[in-house]
């Protein structure tokens, strides 16, 4: 897996260096430095990948995420104030060149935020594709509560809460008592179709809830 732990001190030509240790330890410091050079050699391979893909005459596209953070901050982890920031990552969604979807981008504003259960609707989006009443259901979600997930157990903050954290489009976390109407609506049918194709009867795959018209 690319870049995954550990992260040793093993670049001889690692150009990359924090820029205050002063309250770090040095395994915390080498970790930086390593995972920093890892993120570059990434992003190279990522560009070439990118390259590969343009001289293939079908459409492609490709969902592109990062699925967590390295667990090498233990001082910025102490504080909670960074917990949100520790369990972000970025994203992207691509075309190539043989796509109509190509050089397409989504409105920036509303999608700067998402969780990976949105990318399939947000990716047929992209494609302008058209989608199933279950990605539509995700679509008019991501609408309304553009991100949701649990972070770690008991890191949601908010007091009777559950552990699931809500963002709204500004990346400002939601309790979900504060939650609209039409999101808690929503939350709900989610759930339900959840539970019903994983410990339910699957009821669904009776209809036509996931196929494609």
């Amino acid at each position: 897996m690319q870049n995954h732990m550990p992260y040793n001190d093993w670049y001889i030509d690692n150009q990359f260096k924090a820029a205050d240790i002063s309250q770090l330890s040095d395994g915390e410091k080498y970790a930086i430095d390593t995972y920093t050079k890892g993120i570059s050699i990434t992003d190279q391979a990522t560009a070439d990948f990118l390259n590969q893909l343009n001289q293939i005459d079908k459409p492609i596209t490709v969902i592109f995420y990062g699925d967590h953070l390295p667990s090498i901050y233990p001082t910025a982890a102490s504080d909670p104030d960074n917990t949100l920031s520790l369990h972000e990552t970025d994203y992207f969604i691509w075309s190539n060149q043989a796509s109509p979807s190509a050089g397409t981008k989504l409105d920036e504003q509303s999608n700067a935020y998402a969780s990976s259960n949105m990318f399939m609707s947000m990716a047929a989006e992209h494609m302008n594709a058209k989608v199933s009443p279950y990605l539509s259901l995700l679509t008019k979600l991501h609408d309304v509560t553009p991100a949701l997930s649990r972070l770690v157990l008991g890191a949601g903050g908010f007091g009777n809460d559950t552990s699931t954290t809500y963002l709204d489009v500004n990346g400002n976390q939601i309790a979900q008592q504060d939650l609209s109407e039409q999101a808690k609506q929503l939350l709900n049918d989610y759930r339900l179709v959840q539970y019903d194709m994983t410990a339910g009867k699957g009821y669904l795959n009776d209809t036509d809830f996931f196929a494609v018209p």
